[in-house]
């Protein structure tokens, strides 16, 4: 009787001792360290990456990781953890992902390196995944997963947490579990929580906080026609459109104009020297569509010279969120012009008529019409 008395208090004394140390590791996870990594954080992140990287191929791209870690070192000062030593790596995936690890650890796929249309995009997607290291959220899921799975891996990570030593067998399991919930997804909480610091992040490092709003958006597009690597990024971001609508909101309360177009790679003007008919003439173009073909000197500025002159003030235009309805043509008896917001565009004189053997008026339309198509072109992309 003694002993079986004995046996059920070394239970009990071992079940409290689990939970006063299961509490405190709790409170340690609630408030990390201001600045650094813990100890727990870097552990489980470690074994989390072993686990990830038996699995998917890590490639040596020394000029993108340069610009990762460039981009890394410009948001970091801007997080609530600005000492966390990050660790970012690429996965020889052709689909569009990525994810992090408690610790610091952050991995991208090719395929995502390849969509992204800006730096300020890339910087979107990282400082996302900043915030979730930076707030902790890592570790929260390890501890929901391990609570999930068995009593002998909160024991684990509670132990981890606290400090003390724990057998690698286990760590290996704790990282699997880790590796596991994070292919289940994060709460929509903790996406909207980074996507929220993200945005912060983005704006206080000096770049276009927009971007976040435009990389939910492509993502969740690119889903529908791209190969797609169940590491996380879509599994864990299951409400684009919701999230779109809080990153919205977002951005308004910080007064950021929602212009996207600062931050995409569409819309894109060239100037350009062409030769027709044996002469050298101007060209402009939007996208695929030919705007229009400077073919005589005006204001002491060659055809060429007009060229780059209106692909430029179009382009300060579209950056601007120019619009189709924006756009008209005003005809006069020797020239045409095209009007954006109320300024000269693009003015046809009688030369440029007589080498292309049209009106003015036809020639300025015609621009209108391309210009119109473009943005046409680019709604269309962008619909959402």
């Amino acid at each position: 009787m003694r002993r079986i008395v004995k046996r059920i208090l070394r239970s009990w004394c071992f079940a409290l001792a689990m939970i006063l140390l299961a509490a405190a590791a709790w409170a340690q996870l609630a408030a990390p360290d201001a600045g650094k990594s813990t100890p727990a954080e870097i552990e489980m992140g470690k074994q989390a990456a072993a686990q990830i990287e038996k699995e998917y191929k890590v490639v040596d791209d020394p000029a993108a990781l340069e610009t990762i870690k460039q981009i890394v070192a410009r948001l970091a000062p801007h997080t609530e953890r600005p000492a966390i030593e990050y660790q970012a790596k690429i996965l020889a995936e052709g689909g569009i992902n990525a994810f992090s690890l408690p610790g610091g650890y952050i991995y991208v796929t090719k395929g995502l390196l390849e969509a992204v249309e800006s730096q300020d995009e890339l910087a979107a997607v990282i400082g996302h995944e900043m915030g979730h290291v930076s707030l902790g959220h890592g570790m929260d899921l390890a501890r929901r997963e391990a609570k999930m799975n068995n009593k002998m891996a909160l024991a684990v990570l509670a132990a981890v947490v606290a400090g003390q030593k724990v057998d690698p067998g286990n760590m290996i399991i704790l990282g699997s579990l880790l590796k596991t919930g994070l292919l289940s997804g994060y709460s929509q909480e903790a996406e909207n929580q980074a996507d929220e610091h993200a945005v912060l992040y983005l704006q206080r490092a000096g770049y276009h906080p927009v971007a976040m709003l435009t990389v939910i958006q492509g993502l969740a597009r690119m889903e529908i026609t791209r190969p797609y690597l169940d590491l996380g990024i879509f599994r864990t971001h299951p409400y684009p459109d919701q999230r779109a609508q809080a990153v919205r909101q977002e951005l308004a309360h910080l007064d950021i104009d929602l212009n996207p177009r600062p931050v995409l790679n569409t819309l894109k003007t060239r100037a350009e020297t062409v030769e027709v008919n044996g002469r050298a003439i101007g060209r402009v173009s939007l996208d695929d569509y030919v705007v229009f073909e400077p073919a005589v000197d005006a204001d002491g500025l060659s055809p060429q010279q007009r060229a780059e002159k209106i692909a430029a003030s179009l382009r300060r235009s579209i950056l601007e969120n120019l619009a189709m309805y924006e756009l008209r043509v005003v005809n006069g008896p020797e020239q045409a012009t095209v009007i954006a917001r109320g300024e000269r565009l693009i003015t046809v004189l009688a030369g440029d008529a007589e080498f292309h053997k049209a009106p003015v008026e036809e020639l300025a339309a015609r621009a209108a019409t391309n210009i119109k198509l473009a943005l046409w072109q680019e709604t269309v992309r962008r619909a959402y």
